[in-house]
């Protein structure tokens, strides 16, 4: 399967190129959830795409994932919060593209963004990539050899992960993602066996996380967190891991909804309640009529 992808990614190239330049580096432009400041907040984006229908899933096994084949969202906490994120497929007409509805959305969470112009293509994210998970040597039609990554990208769907840009020049400059969770559509007979584990170059071995299939091969795809203030990426594609149509693009759109942290409702109570107390004594003590 893997190397049909690389196939058909190779020949899409310059279709990928002519759609969207923009779609050759992580960005946000469009889909910043905005920053939650202490108040309830619930922000829709619509009429976003991904590329490909597998995008996501690629990224949950051994060999890591593309993150052209996925679309970035952002926010920011000021303060803690219990947030609740959701992605469905939306079918939208933008110009002359018409965009069908991603059948099986995913999402991935890690605290961290992505600094300007960073790619899974940069020479400092492929020097960082071959240096923790190796090189393969490979043999062209003249017996030449090459060195090449054992990676496809980037992205790693269930664990941590780096990218860094092209002005990148040693692995401190890299951009930085803490995998915190995961939600996916479908089950494993649409998202595949992920890798329990990735094997560095050292022989390190580093757990993954588990998928939280919903059991729903067509629907939204939703989970719910509980966030320390900060920076957050939502990394989203496509759970079908046997899809290979790398040339049509599926419609997203997501929900960012974020409340007060479980304390901060806790001591709202106990002050109206505490405020209920005072009034009626106060009102006992005038001789006031009061009603419960």
């Amino acid at each position: 399967m893997k190397t049909t992808k690389l196939i058909l990614s190779l020949q899409a190239a310059l279709f990928v190129a002519a759609v969207s330049t923009a779609s050759a580096h992580i960005g946000y432009t469009g889909r910043d959830f905005g920053s939650y400041t202490g108040s309830d907040i619930t922000r829709t984006i619509t009429n976003q795409n991904v590329s490909s229908d597998y995008g996501w899933a690629d990224a949950t096994d051994a060999n890591l994932g593309d993150t052209h084949k996925t679309r970035a969202f952002k926010f920011n906490l000021a303060s803690n919060a219990w947030v609740t994120l959701s992605f469905q497929g939306l079918a939208y007409t933008a110009g002359s593209n018409s965009y069908t509805a991603l059948a099986l959305p995913a999402f991935s969470l890690y605290r961290g963004v992505a600094a300007a112009s960073t790619h899974d293509g940069s020479l400092i994210s492929i020097a960082w990539r071959d240096t923790n998970y190796g090189t393969v040597i490979d043999y062209d039609t003249n017996g030449v050899a090459k060195t090449n990554s054992v990676t496809e990208g980037s992205l790693n769907a269930l664990g941590d992960w780096k990218i860094g840009s092209d002005t990148g020049t040693n692995f401190a400059d890299l951009s930085s993602f803490t995998y915190i969770g995961n939600a996916a559509s479908g089950t494993t007979a649409n998202y595949g066996i992920p890798a329990a584990s990735l094997t560095l170059r050292d022989g390190t071995i580093v757990p993954n996380a588990a998928i939280n299939g919903n059991g729903n091969t067509n629907g939204p795809v939703s989970g719910s967190f509980y966030l320390g203030a900060g920076d957050y990426s939502v990394f989203v594609g496509g759970a079908n891991y046997y899809g290979v149509n790398t040339n049509t693009p599926y419609g997203i759109q997501g929900t960012f909804t974020a409340v007060p942290e479980p304390s901060t409702w806790a001591l709202l109570a106990v002050s109206l309640v505490m405020g209920g107390v005072v009034i009626f004594a106060k009102r006992k003590k005038e001789g006031q009529s009061v009603q419960l």
